[in-house]
């Protein structure tokens, strides 16, 4: 296994661990050592691991790094957030944490709504400068 382990300092102060794994091409990424009491797949590639009773994100795991931050011609990549499969107790949990904890500093939310459809389309992007060089 060729793991890489490193501490990252947010623009908020707050210590961020990561762990890549090269072989396996999968980063997880901590934000506090403790077991979490409810873990949602953002995406099909994105899993959160949060405390249920804080709202507090524990650590963010991305399957297949290198593709979900690989160059495109067209600019960033967008993945559509599986909102449709979490529980309706935990939707507000996942939102508030998506827009106002550390999670901001590595995800982007946006929507799109094609024209076929009236519904929105949640999704998301890996914004931070700090993870797109852990692939290259």
């Amino acid at each position: 296994m060729n793991l890489e382990t490193k501490q990252l300092t947010l623009n908020t102060g707050q210590k961020v661990w990561y762990e890549y794994d090269h072989d396996g091409d999968l980063l997880e990424l901590i934000f506090r050592q403790a077991e979490a009491s409810c873990a949602v797949e953002l995406t099909e590639s994105i899993i959160l691991r949060f405390d249920w009773a804080t709202n507090e994100p524990l650590s963010l795991s991305f399957i297949s790094f290198s593709k979900l931050v690989r160059p495109t011609p067209y600019g960033q990549l967008y993945f559509q957030l599986l909102n449709d499969e979490w529980p309706d107790e935990i939707q507000g949990k996942i939102l508030t944490m998506l827009q106002f904890s550390a999670l901001n500093e590595f995800l982007g939310l946006s929507s799109y709504v094609p024209a076929y459809l009236h519904d929105i389309i949640p999704t998301t992007t890996i914004k931070s400068s700090y993870l797109t060089t852990l692939a290259a």
